[in-house]
């Protein structure tokens, strides 16, 4: 009886697919993430200029009465070095569009782009188009993570979790001191502190040094582990030459797990070609510096093209 009951709800919930009754409400929905993206994107820069400010004012000059000085230093160059990675990938995540592929004729074919689709690409409602290695659409940076920007996007994530993990690591006395003021010897704003050039500021407002050094700690630990967890996700994906939508397509059938295995050449040559250590590209120009790359095609292993093989 209740088969035949989900049965009932399974047509009926496909018949009206059919004949378009869901389209306004997907059409709404689908409006609504890009309008939503845009304040995300504002309040990504928001959060990570809060971060940034209370890293280096307020934690880093307090650390000063924990940790020598020299060890400061090297905080503060790490510091600037994530916060301009974090920027910079952040920035070509979310304005590098990914590379929409119409495909040939003779491959799948998108009703909803009324054009033929090439085996890699997916059809994304949100950005109304076919996209080339499509992993997922982001409502954090309003637009898909593809074909060219995905290193940017991994690279954005990753930074922002070692930046994060850093500020969890480093900064446990100012959060100790700071959560159980009552009780501390010393806060930020007891304590006059060598190299704090903006104590005094920061001071004059009661209670913004505790809350702020308070909210950033905890705000680093919720990053780490969701940042953190979707950071490692994307390593496997990659360590197995996969896309998120190429992991859901590509499970279950012999054919399909044939795919999966065209698609992954090895975790050196998968990594490689994902962040683009081709033609002579370095590990520190393409993954420790923070450098722009053109989208290229995969160098298979036999030199011959593989339309499988897309950065």
């Amino acid at each position: 009886m209740c088969h035949e009951r989900m049965i009932s709800l399974c047509n009926f919930i496909d018949q009206k697919i059919d004949d378009g009754t869901f389209v306004p409400l997907v059409t709404a929905v689908n409006h609504f993430m890009r309008q939503t993206g845009k304040f995300l994107v504002l309040f990504v820069y928001f959060i990570s200029a809060f971060l940034a400010f209370t890293s280096f004012f307020i934690i880093i000059p307090y650390e000063q009465l924990y940790k020598p000085i020299w060890f400061l230093i090297i905080l503060g160059v790490f510091g600037l070095y994530f916060l301009f990675n974090i920027q910079y990938h952040y920035y070509k995540a979310r304005t590098i569009p990914p590379v929409a592929n119409p495909g040939e004729e003779g491959d799948v074919f998108c009703e909803k782009c009324n054009y033929w689709k090439s085996d890699r690409a997916h059809h994304c409602s949100v950005c109304e188009k076919c996209v080339l290695g499509m992993d997922h659409h982001c409502i954090w940076i309003n637009q898909c993570v593809g074909s060219h920007n995905h290193r940017h996007f991994f690279l954005f994530v990753a930074n922002l979790t070692l930046a994060a993990g850093t500020i969890i690591i480093a900064g446990y006395p100012s959060f100790y001191d700071h959560l159980f003021s009552d009780t501390s010897q010393t806060t930020y704003c007891t304590t006059i502190l060598n190299n704090a050039p903006l104590q005094d500021i920061i001071c004059d407002y009661d209670g913004f040094a505790k809350t702020s050094v308070v909210f950033c700690y905890l705000l680093s630990f919720i990053l780490l582990i969701m940042v953190g967890g979707l950071t490692l996700w994307n390593v496997y994906l990659i360590s197995i030459g996969c896309t998120y939508i190429d992991y859901l397509k590509l499970t279950g059938s012999k054919k399909k797990l044939s795919a999966r295995r065209r698609l992954n050449k090895g975790l050196k040559s998968n990594w490689k070609n994902f962040l683009g250590l081709r033609r002579n590209r370095t590990f520190f120009k393409c993954v420790i510096m923070p450098t722009a790359l053109p989208p290229v095609r995969y160098e298979s292993l036999d030199n011959r093209p593989d339309v499988f093989d897309v950065v």
